[in-house]
């Protein structure tokens, strides 16, 4: 992998020298290394999707436990220079919280990139055949 960590959160890419800062963040519960170490190894599937974008985006996970009922919540925010994303899930287990968060994500993030690029790509309609 092209990443390396220099900062606690933030990841550069040797390439392109941009960063890519990820913070996980606990509410309601103590500090666990092990939910941390496993959101940021499954944090690895978004990263890898902007690993070509040039710019600098900022990864944020809120990890929510509840102590009336026993769902535990995610929200993932993803704030780049062409949009911010929000994902959200709960659960009573918070691994599968985790894991379907990221996996909405996923979805959106893919679904976002795919219209940024519709918006940019030059489509070749009769007018701009006349102009040329």
């Amino acid at each position: 992998m092209n990443f390396t960590k220099k900062l606690p959160g933030a990841f550069y890419n040797k390439k392109k020298g941009k960063a890519m800062n990820i913070k996980v963040t606990f509410h309601n519960m103590p500090h666990s290394e092990s939910i941390e170490a496993f959101a940021r190894d499954k944090l690895t599937k978004i990263t890898m999707l902007f690993k070509e974008d040039e710019s600098p985006f900022t990864i944020e996970m809120f990890l929510n436990a509840n102590k009336q009922h026993e769902h535990h919540g995610c929200e993932l925010h993803i704030k780049t220079p062409h949009f911010d994303l929000v994902a959200h899930d709960e659960d009573p287990d918070m691994y599968i919280v985790i894991t379907k968060t990221i996996d909405k994500m996923v979805g959106l993030a893919k679904k976002e990139k795919e219209k940024t690029r519709e918006k940019y790509s030059r489509v070749e309609n009769e007018k701009r055949k006349f102009y040329k």
